[in-house]
């Protein structure tokens, strides 16, 4: 790597580090204060954010990736050291090459921190926060297409919840007396919730009796004895603790048993391009930093960067609303907002490569 490599790789890498303590740090602030005041300021709470802490890191690395770059172009341009640079012959697209080299290595990093790191932090901080500070005992997280929860006389097994109709393909619910003693098994087919309770559907009844059991079919039944709404339920079948492996097997094995899987389709793609939004926030950071570079220097670019970085979360969720909506398919929706924003950031390159003027430092 050659001097002025290493020297921009030491200011991007320098003001990227930066921006993720300043927005992370900003984020723990307002999380934690307004928990506390719901909860009371605790050691289990502040555990909590603290497991939270990769996730959060791991959504602001792409923004953070622009900062950096808008950062260290005008920092650099506002030194004179771009005239310099530009004088020994290498000019602004050789110098985005290393920074767009550094944003695909913090890419790849970060979606292997998603994958294997935020997972098992969000369970436990899951689990923390449902347990410890809000004292739910009875909370229980397990993988999302195995579903144990239990209440005070009774233990479901659900198979897979979907949170979008309200409904539950095959459960299995164990209820006991006070002694926990086994009084009842009922298994169904599939179970909906109406606005007040839940109906079992094709199911099998078994009620435990001192003699011997007694075993009767049912087309429809009310489920009086589940007083969980599709809310308490929707805490536990937390897909974000699931790694990339797991959710492509997730839908896989869903889509066998016939189940409507499009939502979670559509948060396996947008894994993946989100892993690439670092290198596109990157490639976006170069025309717009060399803007602000005369007129208005680092507030201009911290401003413009937050500008295109709201711009992209408003058309990336919007992406991923069509999507969850079958409005378009899921692989569009999730790379919808990263194809709109490479448009247009090679629409301002072309623009600043015909501004000759614009180029000059």
């Amino acid at each position: 790597m050659k001097i002025i490599d290493r020297y921009l790789a030491k200011f991007f890498i320098s003001y990227f580090v930066s921006a993720v303590a300043v927005f992370t740090s900003l984020f723990l602030l307002v999380d934690v204060l307004q928990r506390s005041l719901a909860n009371g300021l605790t050691t289990s709470l502040i555990t909590y954010c603290l497991l939270q802490l990769p996730f959060v890191i791991s959504q602001l690395v792409p923004i953070a990736c622009l900062v950096a770059t808008m950062f260290t172009l005008t920092t650099l341009a506002k030194n004179s050291e771009l005239i310099a640079i530009h004088a020994c012959g290498i000019g602004l697209e050789r110098l985005s090459v290393i920074i767009l080299f550094l944003a695909a290595l913090i890419g790849i990093g970060n979606f292997f921190v998603s994958d294997y790191l935020v997972p098992p932090a969000l369970k436990k901080a899951e689990y923390i926060y449902n347990v410890e500070v809000k004292h739910n005992k009875t909370f229980q997280l397990f993988r999302a297409d195995k579903i144990w929860y239990r209440a005070k006389n009774a233990i479901y097994n659900i198979d897979y919840f979907n949170s979008d109709n309200k409904s539950i393909q095959g459960i299995s619910i164990y209820l006991f007396d006070d002694d926990f003693k086994l009084i009842e098994h009922i298994s169904a087919g599939q179970a909906l919730y109406d606005g007040s309770h839940w109906t079992l559907f094709q199911g099998n009844a078994t009620t435990f009796l001192d003699e011997f059991p007694i075993s009767h079919k049912f087309q429809s039944k009310i489920a009086e004895y589940i007083t969980e709404k599709p809310e308490d339920l929707k805490e536990i079948a937390n897909l974000k603790v699931l790694s990339f492996q797991e959710l492509r097997e997730f839908i896989q094995k869903n889509k066998e048993a016939g189940f409507d899987t499009t939502r979670h389709e559509v948060n396996l793609h947008a894994k993946i391009a989100y892993a690439i939004a670092c290198i596109l926030m990157a490639f976006l950071g170069v025309p717009f930093s060399t803007k602000s570079q005369r007129s208005g220097g680092l507030a201009l670019s911290f401003g413009i960067g937050l500008a295109i970085a709201f711009s992209y979360w408003m058309c990336l969720n919007a992406g991923l609303s069509f999507g969850y909506k079958k409005t378009i398919p899921p692989i569009f929706s999730a790379w919808i907002a990263n194809i709109l924003f490479f448009i247009l950031g090679i629409y301002f390159v072309k623009y600043q490569q015909r501004m000759k003027k614009r180029w000059q430092f």
